[in-house]
């Protein structure tokens, strides 16, 4: 289903980077979320910086505007408390990036391999199941294409809806920086105006001849005139 809006939503993809996990990772990005205006970004995969990986993941997600998280068998894990119960886990990175997305303010979906468990903060929001092997190439989502689509519209929409947040608190904060600037830039003029008034300002006199070429005769006028109405 093709979004015919032509505003792309920058998104961190949040995957498993390893090469048997490229095609459904690479089907959803190209056949799902591609379509319907997602730019998808993964440190590791397509984005790469001479930093430390936090750094690096840090870097792109204040690039992002919303983060779309697939969650792929990673480990096999063991509760210490019962041994006999074993977890299929995710790359942990899916729950860090996901977490400093929430920290960020960013909308999140995930999507997740059956029997797949979410740890931490991938737990709280919508996750849509998908099947881990393609089907003719495309990927299979456990729900109907309602759902999913309308999942992904309403995660585009809060992604917008934070640009323009973020675009307003700019112009804001522009405005704000421009008006100290403006009014730091006036208290200077109006300082040293004053500082160059002469002693007599405000006594001026049409016909004295030190008023009529007096730098200050248009303000010290003005000065007389509030002078003489006692305001």
């Amino acid at each position: 289903m093709m979004d015919r809006s032509n505003q792309t939503v920058v998104t961190f993809l949040s995957c498993s980077i390893r090469k048997r996990d490229w095609p459904l990772v690479d089907a959803i990005e190209e056949k799902v979320l591609r379509p319907m205006g997602f730019k998808c970004l993964t440190v590791g995969r397509n984005v790469s910086f001479p930093q430390p990986p936090d750094d690096a993941i840090k870097r792109v997600l204040a690039r992002c505007e919303c983060l779309v998280g697939i969650a792929t068998q990673r480990y096999v894990a063991a509760d210490a408390d019962f041994p006999a119960r074993t977890l299929a886990l995710a790359t942990p990175f899916l729950v860090q990036e996901t977490a400093m997305a929430f920290q960020a303010g960013l909308p999140f979906l995930v999507f997740r391999v059956p029997g797949v468990e979410l740890e931490g903060v991938t737990r709280r929001n919508l996750y849509v199941d998908v099947d881990p092997n393609l089907h003719d190439g495309r990927p299979r989502f456990r729900c109907r294409e309602e759902v999913l689509y309308s999942a992904l519209r309403d995660l585009r929409r809060r992604a917008l809806v934070r640009r323009a947040a973020k675009s307003r608190d700019g112009l804001v904060e522009w405005i704000r920086n421009v008006g100290l600037v403006v009014a730091g830039a006036y208290g200077t003029y109006r300082l040293i105006d004053w500082i160059a008034r002469p002693g007599c300002f405000g006594n001026f006199h049409y016909r004295a001849q030190q008023c009529r070429t007096c730098g200050s005769r248009t303000d010290c006028k003005a000065e007389k005139v509030r002078r003489e109405a006692g305001t």
